[in-house]
């Protein structure tokens, strides 16, 4: 009995190891669709595979990013701005992201908080000394 219970944890552990990559894969592909859908605006299929994602790696910082891009396309800022939240926890240096994270902020009327995020995605470009983007216009708001 014991010789089997040591041949089944052996079995799966091998199959644990072989799934790895597999899941990469599928991960990959699911946000390429999702972006691929989000361009298109057939936003229940990116949401859909956006949330895919987000249930098998939930710290993907680009599903939550592309969730949140979805969700404000569909009318909910609620949610897009609670999906913002988590991609940007998650992947602040990522300027592309925060630069889009402000400018939703911006649409919501919420500028101290834009102006925050731009900020701290100045600092970011400053150490990589790259030359900041010029800002939105309700950055500087009257």
């Amino acid at each position: 009995m014991v010789k089997w219970w040591g041949v089944v944890f052996c079995v799966s552990l091998l199959v644990g190891c072989h799934s790895a990559p597999k899941q990469d894969a599928s991960v990959a592909v699911r946000l390429y669709l999702g972006q691929q859908y989000l361009r298109l605006h057939q936003l229940t299929n990116a949401e859909r595979n956006f949330r895919k994602v987000t249930e098998m790696q939930p710290k993907n910082s680009q599903a939550w990013w592309g969730l949140a891009q979805t969700v404000a396309q569909q009318g909910n800022t609620t949610a897009a701005l609670d999906y913002y939240q988590q991609a940007y926890q998650m992947a602040p240096e990522n300027t592309e992201l925060s630069d889009n994270y402000g400018a939703f902020l911006c649409t919501l009327g919420q500028y101290d908080e834009a102006q925050r995020i731009v900020k701290g995605d100045r600092k970011t470009k400053a150490n990589e000394r790259v030359k900041p983007l010029s800002r939105s216009v309700c950055l500087n708001r009257p």
